[in-house]
């Protein structure tokens, strides 16, 4: 039966060969252990991709070759490295020895062994470049620099790092859930509940979207558009390596497919994006001509959530509102 380590190491390397998880495989081998192992592990994989820039980034300065390295190998000292580095509760002595355990071939034993006590003696660089200390690719933090509409560039590079707690619809099951282990609190925004940590029950929560329970209050219908997730990448961290500029043209055109289907059937509608690109927001707008903005800064003030209106909707900012996002009330001129 395989372990914790064993099970995120063969997770990780699948994705670098595939470019997706598998994640009924991922659910299948999770099931053999325990709920602390479990967390573990989801830990161990979601925190190597989400730190992975910065991990290599660091083990750069050790190896002479990384790319020589092979795959397997390179996994097994990226989550030694996040282990060391990231994970307070293993001690540097266990994320090195285990991170050995995990190699069969001799040479590379020693070459893992050798890197990770170098970098648990010497610690995480000093300096770094700054979309490395944030651990996004340079291509997006120039991205987003340029979009007027984001208040706070190193706010969103923060939230995108941090893993999203679970919101579940409340209907007086709090009782239910402190009985099962489970960590919460209300949201501030909404009458929903934030889990922060699992409990041991293997019970599965259906998780809400917060931002559409929230705009369905309007009475309008609404136009979810998922496009490229960018807003999601937190719950998402794969998305920082499979991610790139043509993926927001592709989700260009299916925003305005969207919004040329809505308003073929609607007067007035929200269009709500799980994206934070121009491109799937404001300027896929531009293609409703016949349609006008709707103000809704008192909604949002009312329920203490921070927007920026760019004309044509409002780009929910990170911290200061459920999720990142973007948000348009529409309706046509008359």
């Amino acid at each position: 039966m395989q372990d914790a380590r064993s099970i995120a190491l063969q997770t990780l390397s699948f994705f670098d060969a595939n470019g997706y998880i598998s994640f009924k495989k991922v659910e299948i081998a999770l099931s053999t252990l325990s709920s602390k192992d479990r967390s573990f592990c989801i830990n161990l994989i979601y925190g190597v991709l989400r730190k992975r820039i910065r991990i290599d980034y660091e083990l750069a300065r050790f190896l002479r070759k990384p790319s020589k390295v092979p795959l397997a190998v390179r996994n097994v000292l990226r989550m030694g490295v996040f282990q060391i580095q990231f994970l307070d509760s293993v001690p540097e002595y266990a994320s090195i020895d285990s991170s050995v355990n995990l190699v069969g071939v001799k040479e590379f034993r020693n070459l893992v062994n050798a890197v990770l006590r170098k970098i648990a003696d010497s610690g995480p660089s000093r300096e770094q470049p700054f979309n490395v200390t944030y651990s996004h690719p340079e291509w997006l933090v120039n991205y987003w620099r340029d979009v007027e509409w984001i208040e706070n560039l190193e706010e969103l590079l923060e939230y995108n790092q941090t893993p999203p707690v679970q919101t579940v619809i409340a209907s007086g099951r709090e009782d239910e859930l402190v009985r099962k282990g489970f960590v919460f609190d209300r949201s501030q925004y909404s009458d929903l509940i934030n889990v922060f940590q699992r409990g041991d029950s293997m019970d599965k929560l259906e998780n809400v979207d917060e931002v559409e329970y929230i705009l369905s209050g309007v009475g309008v219908p609404v136009a979810k558009h998922s496009g490229s997730l960018t807003g999601r990448i937190n719950s998402m961290p794969w998305l920082f390596h499979s991610l790139g500029l043509n993926a927001f043209t592709a989700a260009f055109q299916k925003a305005k497919e969207l919004l040329r289907s809505f308003s073929k059937e609607h007067d007035d509608f929200i269009y709500y994006s799980q994206a934070m690109t121009e491109e799937e927001n404001n300027k896929a707008l531009n293609s409703l001509s016949d349609f006008q903005p709707v103000k809704m800064e008192e909604f949002f003030t009312r329920r203490g959530i921070a927007s920026k209106f760019d004309g044509s909707g409002y780009w929910l900012q990170p911290w200061k509102a459920p999720l990142v996002s973007y948000v348009a009330r529409l309706r046509r001129a008359r």
